[in-house]
C-alpha cells in the first residue's frame, strides 16, 4: 500500500467511493444532514431575529429605580416610622458580603461567573428530568432570572422562555457580571414583603448582612424557588428541609467546611421577626410626620423614593410621655369605677373565634390591654381564655381598685374583660392577668425644647395615631390657662408684679343679658396683687385687669405669642379662657417666657434627604458650619442656636411672668409640682363644669403642656380640675425627663431691679407686715410708699383681705347700694 505525504493511503479513498458507489442511499443522508442543518440554523436566526426585534431594550435595567422604604428617625438616629410600597434596601455589591453572595450562587446559579447568560448544560439537564420523571426542574440562570425579573412577564410559555435567553446574551454583554449581581440581589422576592437580601435579613432575623451565620445566609439563599413555600413564618419545616440543602451545596461547592456544615443543619431555626415599623413608640407623631411629608413631598415620594426623614422627636422622652398619659387617663378612669365587661359572649362553644372578632374592634387600644374571656369561676378565682388559646388566672389584687371585692364574686362566665399580662417566672404555675378598663377619658401633652423649638414628644391621645391627634388637632376652652396672656398686657402697660387690682364682685350687662364672674372658690380677696391674683387664679380680679388693659392689648399679646387663633376682643370672658386653642399653640406660646420673650415656632423636622443624600430640607442650616462655635465635640452633638423669631415680649416683661408663674407652683394652684425640687413655672387652666383640665408650664429648657378631658366635652366631675387631673401627668412625665440631670435656673435678663416688698399690699414692708418677697420691676417702677401700720377695712377690701361666700353675698348688696357692684 502507497502512503501519501499528508499519511493517508490511496486505497481509504477508493474503499470510501466504492462504499458510496455501494450505498447511494448515504449521500443523500449527507445531503439531507446538511440541508436539515442549515434550515434549522435559518429558522433558528429568523425565529431569534424575529424575537429579538420584539424584546424590551435591555438597556432598561440601567434605568430601573426601585421602590425604596422611606424611613422617620428620632433626634438620636433611632427608627420611629416606615413607609414603603415594598420593604427593600439597596444595597451596592461590594458591601454585599463574599458569604452571602456564595450562599446564593450555591442555591440558584454555581457557574454564574463561567456562563454567557445561560448553561446550556443545565437546560438539558433540566428538560430530560421533566420529561422522564416526574419531578420539575428550572435551568433559569441568575441573569436570565433579572431579565425575567425587570423586563418580562412571569407567564411560562416557550416565546417567554425564548426572549429570555436573548435578553440574557444581550445583558452579559453590555453589564459587569457584579453589576447584574448586584441587580439580581437587591431585586429578588423573598417573602414576608421583603424586596432584597439586606430587606430580608432585617425582617427574619433583625440583622445587618455581616451578621448572618452559615444557616440564616443559607435559609435566605433557598427562598427565590418558591417565596411561599419556603417562607420560615408560615412553613418552617419547609424552610429547615430547603436550608439544608443550601448548605450541602455550600459544602460541595468548597464554601464551608463539612464541620461547618453539620454544625449549621444541627442548629435550630431561629427567626427574629422585625416588621416595619408603623411608628407603635410614637403613633400621634409618626402620623403627623407621615401626613406633614405627604403634605411637603407627594405620597408616591414618601413610599416610594426611600427619604430618611430625621426629626426633632426624643423617643427617650416620647416613651416616659406616653407612659405619664396613660398612668394618668388610667388614674382618672379608675377613680370613676367599673363599668361592666366590653361585651359578653352568648355561649363559651368555639370561645375563640367570637374572641377573635371582639379583638379585632380593639385593635387600635392593644397597647392598652387585650380582651380576654371568662372562661368558669371556681374556689374564688377566675380562670380566662386568651387571644392565643391559652388559660390564664386573674389576679384578684389587681381589682381592688374598683371597689367590689373580690372579681369571683361579681364577674360571669361569658363576660370579656380587658387584661394585660403579668410578670411570670415560673413556668409551672398559670399564668396571670391583671384586671383592666379602656378609660374613656382621653388626654395630650406636648414637650419642646424652650431654646429651638423643636418637638421632642407628641401625644395625641391614648391609643393608635391614625385618628385624631389632640395635641394638635383639637382646640378646646383654655380656661384660666389663658391668664398669663392677660397679666403680660399689664405689664407692658405701666403695671407691674406688686400693683393690686380690687378683687371683689362684678356683673356685665349687655341688654338683657347678665354675666356675673365669680372665683373658683367663691371667695373674694379684696385689693390683691397681680402675683397673688395669678397665683390664686382669681377670676374677679382678672377681669377687672382685663377691663382697664383692653381686650386689644390682650389679644395682640397672645398673637404676638403664637396663638393663631382670633381672640376676640368684644368679650371679656376672653380673659377667664373661653376661647378655644390648640394645645401646640398654647404650650409654644408659653415657651416665651422662659426663653426671654421670642415668639417661639414649634419645629418637627431636622433634615430631609432623599435616596441619594440629596438633602430636600434642612431645620438649622447655620448650625452646619458653626460645630466648633457651638461646642461640638467627636462624641457630643453641638446645642441648637435659638430659632429665628420676633419678639412677642421684652425680656423684662417676660421675666416678670416667668417670676410669677413659679409662684403658681410654690404658692398656688400647681403647689403639688413642688415636688419636683427644682425652678418649675406654669399655669392650671379648669373650663366650666369641669369639662377640660389643663396646666402648661415650663423649666428653664423644657415647655410641657398637658390636656385632658372628653372628646365630646361633658363633665369630668366635682374637683377634676387642671390640678387634680393635668398636673400629675405634667410632673410625672417632666420628673422622669429631668431624672439625672442637672438643676437649671431661669436667667435675669439686664433692665430689672429686685425689691424686696410686703407680699400682700405690694407696698413696701410696713411695722406690721408679715412676709415679705423680693419683687422684680422696670427701672422706676418700684413702690415708694410703706405699708400704713393700720388699714380701716370693713368690707375686707385691703390687700390679704378674703371673705366667706356668705360674706361675699352681704357684700355685693353693700355695693350695690353704693352704686359700685
Amino acid at each position: 500500500m502507497t502512503i501519501n505525504r499528508q499519511g493517508s493511503t490511496r486505497g481509504n479513498a477508493a474503499g470510501t467511493v466504492a462504499r458510496v458507489k455501494r450505498f447511494p442511499w448515504l449521500k443523500a443522508l449527507a445531503w439531507v444532514t446538511a440541508l436539515g442543518l442549515l434550515a434549522f440554523g435559518l429558522i433558528l436566526g429568523a425565529v431569534l431575529l424575529y424575537f429579538s426585534m420584539q424584546v424590551p431594550d435591555f438597556r432598561g435595567i440601567s434605568e430601573y429605580r426601585p421602590a425604596l422604604i422611606s424611613k422617620v428617625y428620632d433626634r438620636e438616629g433611632e427608627i420611629v416610622a416606615e413607609y414603603a410600597t415594598e420593604r427593600r434596601t439597596w444595597v451596592p455589591i461590594a458591601e454585599i458580603p463574599k458569604p452571602v453572595i456564595q450562599a446564593f450562587l450555591a442555591a440558584e446559579d454555581a457557574d454564574f461567573y463561567q456562563h454567557g447568560g445561560f448553561d446550556f448544560k443545565a437546560i438539558v439537564r433540566a428538560a430530560l428530568v421533566n420529561i422522564f420523571t416526574h419531578r420539575t426542574q428550572g435551568a433559569s440562570t441568575i441573569t436570565q432570572q433579572v431579565a425575567k425579573t425587570f423586563l418580562l412577564s412571569s407567564e411560562r410559555t416557550f416565546t417567554r422562555k425564548i426572549k429570555e435567553l436573548i435578553l440574557s446574551w444581550q445583558i452579559e454583554r453590555a453589564y459587569s457580571k457584579n453589576e447584574i449581581l448586584e441587580l439580581y440581589l437587591n431585586r429578588i422576592y423573598l417573602g414576608n414583603g421583603s424586596y432584597g437580601i439586606a430587606a430580608a435579613a432585617q425582617t427574619y432575623f433583625s440583622k445587618k448582612l455581616t451578621e448572618l451565620s452559615i444557616g440564616e445566609r443559607a435559609m435566605l439563599a433557598g427562598m427565590p424557588q418558591a417565596p411561599s413555600r419556603f417562607n420560615p413564618v408560615r412553613n418552617p419545616k419547609s424552610a429547615t428541609a430547603r436550608r439544608d440543602i443550601i448548605i450541602r451545596r455550600m459544602e460541595a461547592e468548597g464554601m464551608i467546611s463539612a464541620t461547618e456544615a453539620t454544625a449549621a443543619i444541627a442548629a435550630p431555626l431561629t427567626l427574629q421577626l422585625s416588621p416595619l415599623k408603623q411608628g407603635e413608640d410614637a403613633p400621634h407623631f409618626a402620623e403627623f410626620i407621615r401626613r406633614l411629608a405627604i403634605q411637603q413631598y407627594g405620597e408616591k415620594a414618601l413610599y416610594e423614593d426611600g427619604l430618611a426623614i430625621y426629626t426633632t422627636l426624643n423617643l427617650g422622652l416620647q416613651k416616659k410621655a406616653e407612659t405619664a398619659v396613660y398612668n394618668g387617663l388610667r388614674a382618672f378612669d379608675r377613680r370613676k369605677g367599673w363599668r361592666g365587661p366590653l361585651a359578653r359572649m352568648e355561649s363559651l362553644t368555639d370561645w375563640q373565634p367570637q374572641l377573635d372578632e371582639i379583638v379585632g374592634r380593639y385593635i387600635h387600644s392593644e397597647r392598652l390591654g387585650t380582651p380576654a374571656v371568662v372562661l368558669r369561676i371556681k374556689d374564688g378565682k377566675v380562670t380566662l381564655g386568651l387571644p392565643s388559646g391559652e388559660e390564664g388566672l386573674l389576679d384578684n389584687a389587681s381589682a381592688r381598685w374598683t371597689g367590689r371585692g373580690n372579681p369571683a364574686g361579681w364577674l360571669k362566665p361569658r363576660d370579656v374583660v380587658l387584661v394585660k399580662p403579668q410578670p411570670h417566672n415560673d413556668a409551672a404555675t398559670p399564668r396571670t392577668f391583671g384586671l383592666e378598663q379602656l378609660p374613656q377619658i382621653q388626654g395630650a401633652l406636648i414637650a419642646m425644647d424652650v431654646q429651638s423649638g423643636e418637638v421632642l414628644a407628641m401625644v395625641g391621645g391614648l391609643g393608635e395615631g391614625i385618628g385624631f391627634n389632640r395635641a394638635v388637632q383639637a382646640k378646646r376652652q383654655v380656661g384660666s390657662a389663658f391668664k398669663p396672656f392677660v397679666y403680660a398686657a399689664a405689664l407692658e402697660n405701666g403695671y407691674t408684679p406688686a400693683s393690686t387690682v380690687l378683687d371683689a364682685p362684678v356683673v356685665f350687662r349687655t341688654g338683657d343679658n347678665e354675666w356675673k364672674p365669680h372665683n373658683y372658690d367663691n371667695k373674694i380677696g379684696g385689693n390683691t396683687t397681680l402675683r397673688e391674683g395669678l397665683e390664686k387664679s382669681r377670676n374677679l380680679m382678672t377681669v377687672r385687669l382685663a377691663q382697664d388693659v383692653g381686650l386689644r392689648r390682650i389679644a395682640d399679646v397672645a398673637q404676638r405669642l403664637g396663638i393663631t387663633d382670633r381672640v376676640p376682643i368684644t368679650d371679656l370672658s376672653v380673659a377667664l379662657g373661653t376661647l378655644n386653642l390648640s394645645l401646640i399653640d398654647m404650650t409654644s406660646a408659653y415657651a416665651s417666657f422662659p426663653r426671654g420673650g421670642p415668639a417661639l415656632t414649634p419645629s418637627y423636622l431636622r433634615r430631609v434627604q432623599g435616596a441619594a443624600g440629596t438633602t430636600l430640607y434642612r431645620g438649622h442650616p447655620a448650625c452646619e458650619n458653626c460645630l466648633a462655635q457651638l461646642g461640638a465635640t467627636p462624641s457630643q452633638l453641638p446645642t441648637l442656636p435659638p430659632s429665628a423669631a420676633t419678639q412677642g415680649l421684652s425680656p423684662q416683661v417676660a421675666y416678670q411672668m416667668t417670676s410669677i408663674l413659679q409662684g403658681v407652683v410654690q404658692r398656688g394652684t400647681a403647689f403639688a409640682l413642688r415636688s419636683l425640687n427644682r425652678p418649675v413655672a406654669g399655669k392650671t387652666g379648669t373650663t366650666n363644669d369641669y369639662n377640660d383640665a389643663w396646666f402648661i408650664g415650663f423649666t428653664p429648657s423644657l415647655a410641657v403642656g398637658v390636656w385632658v378631658g372628653y372628646d365630646t366635652p361633658r363633665s369630668m366631675g366635682v374637683g377634676e380640675t387642671g390640678g387634680r387631673t393635668a398636673i400629675p401627668i405634667w410632673r410625672d412625665f417632666v420628673a422622669a425627663a429631668l431624672d439625672g440631670t442637672p438643676v437649671e435656673e431661669f436667667s435675669v435678663p439686664e433692665g430689672l431691679e429686685f425689691v424686696r416688698v410686703d407680699a400682700a399690699s405690694g407696698l413696701l414692708p410696713g411695722v406690721n407686715t408679715e412676709r415679705t418677697m423680693a419683687e422684680a420691676f422696670l427701672p422706676g417702677t418700684a413702690p415708694t410708699q410703706e405699708t400704713p401700720a393700720f388699714v380701716d377695712d370693713p368690707l375686707g377690701l385691703a390687700p390679704g383681705g378674703s371673705t366667706t361666700p356668705e360674706e361675699t353675698g352681704n357684700m355685693e348688696n353693700l355695693l350695690r347700694s353704693f352704686g359700685i357692684f
